[in-house]
C-alpha cells in the first residue's frame, strides 16, 4: 500500500492566526509553511526593546485562563501558556474626575455597586447599578462562547445544544449588546455618573456596547481574564516554538505580492522578489483588504464582502507613548484615566476635545518589563489615521509631533508624580502609520472591525471561505473579531474545514 502524500499548505501571514493554523496543520499531517513580511512573530500581537525595558504593543489581557473554561484548551493545544505565570485583575481601571472624585471599576460585582453608588442618590441610577452588577456576576457563570469549532461544521444537535446552554443568559447579551456605551451612560440622572460611565470601556470615542466591558469585568471576577508573562510578544513566540516542534517552516521578511489562481483555484504565491511557490492550499492570514482586493485582485466578491468592506465601521488605530521610568509604580492603580476640565491639545485624535488620558503601567502584571525597581509607563489615545498618514509624508513634522505627543502626555504625570520628568529614562511613541508599515493593517487598525449587529451577520455570512475559490482560506481579525482567542480559533477553523474535506479526523494535542 501507497502511502498518500501528504497536502502542502502556504500561509500568509505570522501573528497569532498564522501561527494557530500552522499548528493545527500540522498536528493534522499538513506540510506547511508561513511566510511574515516582518522580521519577528506576532503581528499586531508584539513589543519591542528599548534601553533595558521592554514596551508590549499588543496585549491588555486574555481569556482563556480558567483551567474549566472551553477556551483555556485552545491556548493549551497552542502551547500558549506552558510554564507561565498569570496576571489577575481585582479592576478594569480607576478614574478620577477633574473634581478629583476617585471611582474604581472593580471585578467584585458587590464591589462595583458599592462603588457606582456612591456617586448618586437617585433611585433610578441605583436601579440600573444594580442590573449592571447582578449581570457581571450572572455572566461570570456563563459557559464558553462555542469556540471548538466553526459553525459550517455545525449539525443540528450542535446548534441546540449551544442555544440551551446559552438560553439562560441571552437576556444579558440581547440587553447589553444592543445598548451603546454613549446611551447608557447619559440614560442616568447624576451627571457624575453620566461622565464615569461614559469611560467605562476607556474611550467613549468609540462607539462600543455596553456588552464588552461588561463581559470583560465578569472574566476578570471569575479569574478567566489575566495577563500571561511575556505578554503579547511572549505569546506569539511561544506559538512560534509550538509550531516548530511540529516541524513547520516559517520564513522572516517575505513579503507575498500575489496569490496565483488558475480556474477559480489558489495554487500558490509570488513573493515581492518575484519567486513564486506553490501549494494545494492557501491560507491568507494578513489585512483583510489587501486579501480582497490586492492579492485576489477584487475578483472575488459577494454582497456581503462588499457590505462589509464598503461600510462596517474599521476599529481605529492608536497613539502609544511609551516611557522607561526610573521610578517604582508597585504602589499605583496599573491603569487610572484621569479627567480633564480643559481639552489636551493632540494632534491626530478622533475625538473633538480630548479630555482625558490614561496612564497603564506594568509593575503589577510583569515586572520583568523594567529593570528592578523602575516602571513601563504606557498612555494611549484613539487616534485618526488619516492626519497622521499625512503628517508621515514631511518626515521631520512626524518626529516633532511624536515628540510633543510624549511631552504632553509628560506634563500631565506630572501633575501626579511632580519629579517624574527627571526620571524618564526611555521614550518611544507609536502611531497608526507605525502599526500600518509593520503589519499593513488597513488605516493601521488594532482590532480590525467595530463589533456592531451588522457586523456580525456580515462575518458570519463571509466566513473563512471566499465565494467561488478553492483551495483557498481567509483567517485572522477581519474575518473573527473579538479579541486573540478569536483570531487563534480562526486558524483552528480553517485546518478543521479542511481536514472534514479529506475525510480526515481533526486531531489536537495538548501542551
Amino acid at each position: 500500500m501507497i502511502k498518500q502524500k501528504s497536502k502542502s499548505i502556504i500561509i500568509i501571514g505570522g501573528g497569532v492566526s498564522g501561527l494557530a493554523a500552522g499548528i493545527y496543520a500540522q498536528m493534522n499531517g499538513y506540510d506547511t509553511k508561513i511566510f511574515e513580511m516582518h522580521s519577528i512573530p506576532g503581528g499586531l500581537s508584539t513589543a519591542w526593546k528599548r534601553k533595558g525595558y521592554n514596551f508590549d504593543g499588543g496585549m491588555d489581557w486574555i481569556v482563556g485562563i480558567d483551567p474549566k473554561m472551553q477556551e483555556h484548551s485552545i491556548w493549551r493545544e497552542l502551547g500558549a501558556l506552558k510554564g507561565k505565570n498569570v496576571a489577575f485583575y481585582d479592576d478594569l481601571f480607576q478614574i478620577e474626575t477633574s473634581k478629583g472624585d476617585i471611582c474604581t471599576f472593580y471585578a467584585d460585582p458587590a464591589k462595583l455597586k458599592s462603588e457606582l453608588f456612591k456617586f448618586t442618590d437617585d433611585d433610578e441610577d441605583k436601579k440600573k447599578i444594580k442590573h449592571l452588577c447582578k449581570s457581571v456576576k450572572r455572566f461570570s457563570k456563563s459557559p464558553s462562547f462555542s469556540y471548538k469549532k466553526p459553525e459550517n461544521l455545525y449539525g443540528p444537535l450542535d446548534k441546540l445544544s449551544i442555544f440551551i446552554k446559552f438560553f439562560p443568559y441571552m437576556g444579558i447579551l440581547t440587553k447589553y449588546n444592543a445598548l451603546m456605551i454613549k446611551d447608557y451612560a447619559n440614560s442616568f440622572n447624576d451627571h457624575r455618573l453620566r461622565e464615569i460611565i461614559s469611560y467605562i470601556f476607556y474611550n467613549p470615542d468609540i462607539e462600543y456596547s455596553v456588552f464588552p466591558p461588561l463581559f470583560t469585568l465578569s472574566n476578570m471576577y471569575n479569574k478567566n481574564a489575566g495577563y500571561p508573562e511575556g505578554g503579547a510578544y511572549g505569546l506569539s513566540k511561544s506559538l512560534e516554538t509550538r509550531y516548530k516542534e511540529f516541524g513547520g517552516e516559517i520564513y522572516y521578511k517575505k513579503y507575498v505580492k500575489n496569490i496565483i489562481i488558475e480556474d477559480d483555484k489558489a495554487k500558490g504565491i509570488v513573493l515581492e522578489d518575484g519567486s513564486e511557490l506553490y501549494a494545494d492550499i492557501i491560507i491568507s492570514s494578513c489585512d483583510g483588504r489587501t486579501t480582497i482586493y490586492d492579492l485576489l485582485g477584487g475578483k472575488y466578491l459577494d454582497e456581503n464582502i462588499k457590505g462589509m468592506y464598503e461600510n462596517a465601521r474599521v476599529h481605529p488605530s492608536m497613539v502609544k507613548v511609551f516611557l522607561g521610568v526610573d521610578m517604582d509604580f508597585n504602589d499605583e492603580p496599573h491603569s487610572k484615566i484621569y479627567l480633564r476640565d480643559e481639552p489636551i491639545d493632540i494632534l491626530g485624535t478622533i475625538s473633538k476635545e480630548q479630555k482625558s488620558i490614561l496612564i497603564r503601567h506594568y509593575c503589577h502584571t510583569e515586572p520583568s518589563y523594567s529593570p528592578k525597581g523602575k516602571s513601563v509607563l504606557t498612555s494611549f489615545f484613539v487616534a485618526n489615521y488619516d492626519e497622521w498618514k499625512e503628517l508621515s509624508k514631511d518626515r521631520q513634522a512626524y518626529k516633532d509631533e511624536k515628540d510633543k505627543i510624549a511631552n504632553i502626555v509628560i506634563k500631565q504625570l506630572e501633575t501626579v508624580y511632580p519629579n517624574i520628568r527627571e526620571k524618564i529614562e526611555v521614550i518611544d511613541v507609536s502611531t497608526p502609520v507605525t502599526i500600518e508599515r509593520y503589519t499593513k493593517n488597513y488605516k493601521g487598525s488594532i482590532m480590525g472591525w467595530i463589533a456592531t449587529s451588522e457586523v456580525d451577520v456580515w462575518s458570519k455570512q463571509v466566513g473563512i471561505n471566499i465565494p467561488g475559490l478553492d483551495n483557498f482560506y481567509m483567517i485572522g481579525q477581519w474575518v473573527s473579531y473579538g479579541g486573540l482567542i478569536r483570531v487563534a480559533c480562526c486558524g483552528r477553523y480553517a485546518i478543521q474545514t479542511q481536514c472534514s474535506k479529506d475525510n480526515k479526523k481533526f486531531r489536537t494535542v495538548l501542551d
